[in-house]
């Protein structure tokens, strides 16, 4: 279980995402993880990604939330489970970005 955010720092989460600024730099700024900051996200009835029945897409906010599972020792398949690509997707992606 991870420390509960002050609700300071959860109202500017809010600020942030407002100012779409990306999850990544938010959880920079207010010092948490950015699948903390999607958790508040998602608490607050905003959902990134598959929206509008479009097809879900590997966005930096999943990515980031994917490598910072595993570097908590989550295996693959709970992270496939928790964020809903296979981690084929991630690792190609991942392939991608180190070949540019």
């Amino acid at each position: 279980m991870t420390a509960k955010l002050p609700d300071e720092s959860v109202s500017r989460i809010m600020e942030l995402f407002q100012a779409k600024t990306p999850t990544v730099e938010i959880a920079k700024e207010v010092g948490c993880s950015p699948s903390t900051v999607v958790r508040h996200l998602n608490a607050a009835g905003i959902f990134i990604g598959n929206t509008g029945g479009k097809p879900k897409e590997l966005t930096p906010e999943y990515l980031a939330m994917a490598l910072d599972m595993r570097s908590q020792g989550f295996i693959w398949k709970e992270v496939e489970k928790k964020i809903g690509f296979h981690r084929s997707t991630f690792q190609g992606e991942l392939r991608a970005m180190r070949n540019q």
